[in-house]
Protein backbone atom coordinates (compact mmCIF):
# COMPACT_ATOMS: atom_id res chain seq x y z
CA UNK A 1 0.00 0.00 0.00
CA UNK A 2 2.82 2.37 0.78
CA UNK A 3 4.36 1.82 -2.66
CA UNK A 4 1.00 2.47 -4.31
CA UNK A 5 0.69 5.72 -2.38
CA UNK A 6 4.15 6.79 -3.54
CA UNK A 7 3.24 6.05 -7.16
CA UNK A 8 0.00 8.04 -6.85
CA UNK A 9 1.87 10.95 -5.25
CA UNK A 10 4.43 10.90 -8.07
CA UNK A 11 1.72 10.89 -10.74
CA UNK A 12 -0.15 13.74 -9.06
CA UNK A 13 3.08 15.70 -8.77
CA UNK A 14 3.83 15.24 -12.47
CA UNK A 15 0.25 16.22 -13.37
CA UNK A 16 0.59 19.39 -11.29
CA UNK A 17 3.87 20.25 -13.01
CA UNK A 18 2.28 19.79 -16.44
CA UNK A 19 -0.72 21.92 -15.45
CA UNK A 20 1.50 24.72 -14.14
CA UNK A 21 3.58 24.77 -17.32
CA UNK A 22 0.72 24.37 -19.80
CA UNK A 23 -2.02 26.46 -18.20
CA UNK A 24 -0.96 28.58 -15.22
CA UNK A 25 2.29 30.00 -16.57
CA UNK A 26 0.93 31.15 -19.96
CA UNK A 27 -2.14 32.61 -18.26
CA UNK A 28 -0.23 34.52 -15.58
CA UNK A 29 2.53 35.89 -17.82
CA UNK A 30 0.64 36.15 -21.10
CA UNK A 31 3.05 34.05 -23.15
CA UNK A 32 2.70 31.01 -25.39
CA UNK A 33 4.82 27.92 -25.83
CA UNK A 34 4.79 28.44 -29.61
CA UNK A 35 6.51 31.83 -29.27
CA UNK A 36 8.89 30.41 -26.68
CA UNK A 37 9.93 27.51 -28.92
CA UNK A 38 10.51 29.96 -31.79
CA UNK A 39 12.81 32.00 -29.54
CA UNK A 40 14.77 28.90 -28.53
CA UNK A 41 15.09 27.70 -32.12
CA UNK A 42 16.72 30.99 -33.10
CA UNK A 43 19.80 30.49 -30.89
CA UNK A 44 22.99 30.10 -32.95
CA UNK A 45 24.82 26.77 -32.73
CA UNK A 46 28.01 28.27 -31.33
CA UNK A 47 26.06 29.97 -28.55
CA UNK A 48 24.78 26.55 -27.54
CA UNK A 49 28.35 25.25 -27.54
CA UNK A 50 29.41 28.08 -25.23
CA UNK A 51 26.46 27.38 -22.90
CA UNK A 52 27.46 23.71 -22.73
CA UNK A 53 30.97 24.82 -21.80
CA UNK A 54 29.74 27.01 -18.94
CA UNK A 55 27.47 24.21 -17.71
CA UNK A 56 30.32 21.67 -17.80
CA UNK A 57 32.64 24.09 -15.98
CA UNK A 58 30.03 24.38 -13.22
CA UNK A 59 29.84 20.62 -12.79
CA UNK A 60 33.64 20.38 -12.73
CA UNK A 61 33.82 23.11 -10.08
CA UNK A 62 31.27 21.31 -7.92
CA UNK A 63 33.49 18.22 -7.91
CA UNK A 64 36.11 20.29 -6.09
CA UNK A 65 33.68 20.65 -3.18
CA UNK A 66 32.86 16.94 -3.16
CA UNK A 67 36.49 15.83 -3.36
CA UNK A 68 37.57 18.14 -0.53
CA UNK A 69 34.65 16.97 1.61
CA UNK A 70 35.70 13.33 1.11
CA UNK A 71 39.49 12.89 0.86
CA UNK A 72 40.47 10.22 -1.65
CA UNK A 73 37.39 10.63 -3.83
CA UNK A 74 38.37 10.69 -7.50
CA UNK A 75 36.97 13.26 -9.92
CA UNK A 76 35.21 10.56 -11.94
CA UNK A 77 33.42 9.29 -8.86
CA UNK A 78 32.59 12.84 -7.79
CA UNK A 79 30.87 13.36 -11.15
CA UNK A 80 29.02 10.07 -10.65
CA UNK A 81 27.79 11.12 -7.20
CA UNK A 82 26.65 14.50 -8.45
CA UNK A 83 24.85 13.33 -11.59
CA UNK A 84 23.44 10.12 -10.09
CA UNK A 85 21.98 11.83 -7.03
CA UNK A 86 20.66 14.76 -9.07
CA UNK A 87 18.99 12.45 -11.58
CA UNK A 88 16.97 10.67 -8.90
CA UNK A 89 16.15 13.89 -7.06
CA UNK A 90 15.00 15.59 -10.29
CA UNK A 91 12.60 12.81 -11.26
CA UNK A 92 10.80 12.10 -7.99
CA UNK A 93 8.80 14.37 -5.67
CA UNK A 94 10.70 14.48 -2.37
CA UNK A 95 13.49 12.95 -4.45
CA UNK A 96 16.28 14.41 -2.33
CA UNK A 97 16.10 11.51 0.13
CA UNK A 98 16.30 8.99 -2.70
CA UNK A 99 19.31 10.81 -4.14
CA UNK A 100 21.05 10.72 -0.76
CA UNK A 101 20.29 7.00 -0.51
CA UNK A 102 21.82 6.34 -3.93
CA UNK A 103 24.94 8.36 -3.05
CA UNK A 104 25.26 6.41 0.21
CA UNK A 105 25.06 3.09 -1.64
CA UNK A 106 27.66 4.27 -4.17
CA UNK A 107 30.07 5.36 -1.47
CA UNK A 108 29.67 2.12 0.47
CA UNK A 109 30.39 0.12 -2.69
CA UNK A 110 33.61 2.13 -3.11
CA UNK A 111 34.81 1.13 0.35
CA UNK A 112 33.97 4.18 2.48
CA UNK A 113 32.71 3.52 6.01
CA UNK A 114 29.72 5.10 7.73
CA UNK A 115 31.78 7.64 9.66
CA UNK A 116 33.47 8.91 6.48
CA UNK A 117 30.15 9.11 4.63
CA UNK A 118 28.45 10.91 7.52
CA UNK A 119 31.28 13.43 7.71
CA UNK A 120 31.15 13.91 3.93
CA UNK A 121 27.40 14.52 3.98
CA UNK A 122 27.67 16.90 6.95
CA UNK A 123 30.48 19.01 5.50
CA UNK A 124 29.18 19.17 1.93
CA UNK A 125 25.59 19.91 2.98
CA UNK A 126 26.78 22.56 5.44
CA UNK A 127 28.72 24.38 2.74
CA UNK A 128 25.82 24.14 0.28
CA UNK A 129 23.33 25.37 2.90
CA UNK A 130 25.51 28.36 3.82
CA UNK A 131 25.93 29.32 0.16
CA UNK A 132 22.20 28.95 -0.51
CA UNK A 133 21.43 31.16 2.47
CA UNK A 134 23.87 33.79 1.19
CA UNK A 135 22.30 33.62 -2.28
CA UNK A 136 18.82 34.00 -0.79
CA UNK A 137 19.84 37.07 1.21
CA UNK A 138 21.51 38.58 -1.86
CA UNK A 139 18.37 37.91 -3.87
CA UNK A 140 16.21 39.64 -1.27
CA UNK A 141 18.53 42.65 -1.31
CA UNK A 142 18.37 42.77 -5.11
CA UNK A 143 14.59 42.59 -5.10
CA UNK A 144 14.27 45.25 -2.43
CA UNK A 145 16.72 47.88 -3.60
CA UNK A 146 16.83 47.59 -7.38
CA UNK A 147 14.87 50.60 -8.72
CA UNK A 148 12.91 48.62 -11.33
CA UNK A 149 11.44 46.38 -8.65
CA UNK A 150 11.23 48.75 -5.70
CA UNK A 151 8.52 50.79 -7.43
CA UNK A 152 6.41 47.64 -7.80
CA UNK A 153 6.64 46.29 -4.27
CA UNK A 154 3.82 48.53 -3.11
CA UNK A 155 1.50 46.45 -5.35
CA UNK A 156 1.32 42.92 -3.94
CA UNK A 157 -0.08 41.55 -7.22
CA UNK A 158 2.82 42.80 -9.34
CA UNK A 159 5.57 40.36 -10.46
CA UNK A 160 8.07 42.04 -8.15
CA UNK A 161 5.69 41.91 -5.21
CA UNK A 162 4.90 38.24 -5.80
CA UNK A 163 8.59 37.39 -6.05
CA UNK A 164 9.41 39.34 -2.90
CA UNK A 165 6.72 37.63 -0.86
CA UNK A 166 7.83 34.23 -2.19
CA UNK A 167 11.45 34.83 -1.17
CA UNK A 168 10.60 36.07 2.32
CA UNK A 169 8.17 33.20 2.88
CA UNK A 170 10.65 30.60 1.71
CA UNK A 171 13.40 32.04 3.88
CA UNK A 172 11.18 31.77 6.95
CA UNK A 173 10.07 28.22 6.09
CA UNK A 174 13.61 27.08 5.23
CA UNK A 175 14.98 28.52 8.46
CA UNK A 176 12.30 26.73 10.50
CA UNK A 177 12.92 23.40 8.75
CA UNK A 178 16.70 23.61 9.08
CA UNK A 179 16.39 24.62 12.72
CA UNK A 180 14.06 21.73 13.47
CA UNK A 181 16.36 19.24 11.75
CA UNK A 182 19.39 20.62 13.57
CA UNK A 183 17.74 20.34 16.97
CA UNK A 184 16.54 16.83 16.20
CA UNK A 185 20.00 15.89 14.95
CA UNK A 186 21.59 17.16 18.16
CA UNK A 187 19.33 15.08 20.37
CA UNK A 188 19.85 11.98 18.24
CA UNK A 189 23.59 12.36 17.86
CA UNK A 190 24.16 12.68 21.61
CA UNK A 191 22.99 9.11 21.91
CA UNK A 192 25.21 7.82 19.12
CA UNK A 193 28.68 6.54 19.92
CA UNK A 194 29.89 7.33 16.42
CA UNK A 195 29.12 11.03 16.69
CA UNK A 196 32.49 11.89 18.21
CA UNK A 197 34.33 10.08 15.44
CA UNK A 198 32.28 11.83 12.79
CA UNK A 199 32.93 15.20 14.44
CA UNK A 200 36.68 14.58 14.44
CA UNK A 201 36.47 13.60 10.78
CA UNK A 202 34.52 16.77 9.94
CA UNK A 203 36.98 19.01 11.73
CA UNK A 204 39.89 17.34 9.96
CA UNK A 205 38.21 17.74 6.55
CA UNK A 206 37.43 21.41 7.21
CA UNK A 207 40.93 22.11 8.46
CA UNK A 208 42.67 20.44 5.53
CA UNK A 209 40.32 21.30 2.69
CA UNK A 210 38.62 24.60 3.54
CA UNK A 211 40.11 26.35 0.51
CA UNK A 212 38.76 23.77 -1.90
CA UNK A 213 35.42 23.74 -0.10
CA UNK A 214 35.17 27.51 -0.51
CA UNK A 215 36.18 27.38 -4.18
CA UNK A 216 33.72 24.60 -5.00
CA UNK A 217 30.90 25.91 -2.82
CA UNK A 218 31.05 29.46 -4.16
CA UNK A 219 32.32 28.76 -7.68
CA UNK A 220 29.46 26.45 -8.66
CA UNK A 221 26.58 28.88 -7.98
CA UNK A 222 28.57 31.73 -9.53
CA UNK A 223 28.96 29.71 -12.73
CA UNK A 224 25.26 28.83 -12.57
CA UNK A 225 24.45 32.55 -12.46
CA UNK A 226 26.79 33.08 -15.39
CA UNK A 227 24.92 30.30 -17.21
CA UNK A 228 21.54 31.96 -16.55
CA UNK A 229 22.90 35.31 -17.72
CA UNK A 230 24.41 33.65 -20.82
CA UNK A 231 21.08 31.98 -21.64
CA UNK A 232 19.36 35.37 -21.53
CA UNK A 233 22.08 37.03 -23.61
CA UNK A 234 21.87 34.25 -26.21
CA UNK A 235 18.19 35.14 -26.57
CA UNK A 236 18.99 38.86 -26.65
CA UNK A 237 17.25 39.49 -23.34
CA UNK A 238 19.23 42.24 -21.62
CA UNK A 239 18.65 42.67 -17.89
CA UNK A 240 20.72 43.99 -15.01
CA UNK A 241 23.01 41.90 -12.85
CA UNK A 242 20.60 42.40 -9.95
CA UNK A 243 17.81 40.82 -11.99
CA UNK A 244 19.93 37.75 -12.75
CA UNK A 245 20.92 37.37 -9.09
CA UNK A 246 17.32 37.75 -7.91
CA UNK A 247 15.99 35.29 -10.51
CA UNK A 248 18.69 32.75 -9.66
CA UNK A 249 17.97 33.12 -5.93
CA UNK A 250 14.28 32.45 -6.58
CA UNK A 251 15.15 29.47 -8.78
CA UNK A 252 17.42 27.93 -6.13
CA UNK A 253 14.93 28.42 -3.31
CA UNK A 254 11.95 27.06 -5.21
CA UNK A 255 13.80 23.89 -6.25
CA UNK A 256 13.43 22.99 -2.56
CA UNK A 257 9.62 23.08 -2.83
CA UNK A 258 8.54 19.41 -3.06
CA UNK A 259 5.19 20.00 -4.78
CA UNK A 260 6.67 18.94 -8.12
CA UNK A 261 9.95 17.17 -9.04
CA UNK A 262 12.68 19.80 -8.97
CA UNK A 263 10.04 22.52 -8.54
CA UNK A 264 9.03 22.19 -12.21
CA UNK A 265 6.38 24.75 -13.11
CA UNK A 266 6.76 26.68 -9.87
CA UNK A 267 10.38 27.60 -10.60
CA UNK A 268 9.83 28.68 -14.21
CA UNK A 269 6.82 30.84 -13.36
CA UNK A 270 8.47 32.61 -10.42
CA UNK A 271 11.89 33.16 -12.02
CA UNK A 272 10.26 34.55 -15.17
CA UNK A 273 8.08 36.82 -13.04
CA UNK A 274 11.20 38.23 -11.39
CA UNK A 275 12.84 39.00 -14.74
CA UNK A 276 9.62 40.58 -16.04
CA UNK A 277 9.51 42.65 -12.87
CA UNK A 278 12.92 44.00 -13.82
CA UNK A 279 11.62 45.03 -17.23
CA UNK A 280 12.48 42.01 -19.39
CA UNK A 281 10.26 40.88 -22.25
CA UNK A 282 8.04 38.07 -20.96
CA UNK A 283 8.55 35.66 -23.87
CA UNK A 284 12.32 36.17 -24.02
CA UNK A 285 12.67 35.92 -20.24
CA UNK A 286 10.68 32.70 -20.12
CA UNK A 287 12.67 31.22 -22.99
CA UNK A 288 15.88 32.09 -21.13
CA UNK A 289 14.64 30.46 -17.93
CA UNK A 290 13.55 27.35 -19.83
CA UNK A 291 16.94 27.11 -21.53
CA UNK A 292 18.69 27.49 -18.18
CA UNK A 293 16.50 24.78 -16.67
CA UNK A 294 17.40 22.44 -19.53
CA UNK A 295 21.01 22.65 -18.36
CA UNK A 296 20.48 22.91 -14.61
CA UNK A 297 17.68 20.34 -14.33
CA UNK A 298 16.56 18.41 -17.40
CA UNK A 299 19.89 17.30 -18.89
CA UNK A 300 21.01 15.83 -15.57
CA UNK A 301 18.21 13.23 -15.68
CA UNK A 302 19.39 11.15 -18.68
CA UNK A 303 23.08 11.68 -17.86
CA UNK A 304 22.54 10.67 -14.25
CA UNK A 305 20.49 7.66 -15.35
CA UNK A 306 23.39 6.48 -17.53
CA UNK A 307 25.86 6.96 -14.69
CA UNK A 308 23.61 5.09 -12.26
CA UNK A 309 23.02 2.25 -14.73
CA UNK A 310 26.79 1.91 -15.26
CA UNK A 311 27.34 1.79 -11.49
CA UNK A 312 24.65 -0.87 -11.04
CA UNK A 313 26.13 -2.95 -13.87
CA UNK A 314 29.65 -2.71 -12.43
CA UNK A 315 28.35 -3.59 -8.98
CA UNK A 316 26.47 -6.60 -10.37
CA UNK A 317 29.61 -7.85 -12.16
CA UNK A 318 31.67 -7.45 -8.99
CA UNK A 319 29.08 -9.42 -6.99
CA UNK A 320 29.01 -12.13 -9.64
CA UNK A 321 32.80 -12.48 -9.58
CA UNK A 322 32.83 -12.63 -5.78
Amino acid sequence: MRRIGQVVAALLSLALAAYLLAVVLPGVLGISWHDTSSELASIPFWDIVCLVGVWAAGLWTHTILLRRALPGLTRRRAFALNLGGSSVANVLPFGGAAGIGLNYAMLRSWGYNRVQISAFATVSNLVVALVKFAIAITGVVALTFMPDVASQLSRPTSPGGIAMMAVVGLLVISGAVVGARWRHGERTNRLAEGFRQMWVQCVDVLRRGWRGLAVGGIGYPLLQMVLLWSCLVALQVHVSLGAVVAAYAIERLLTLVPLTPGGVGVVETSATAVLVGFGADATGAFAGVVLFRVFSYLIEIPLGALVTAAWFARRHRSAAVA
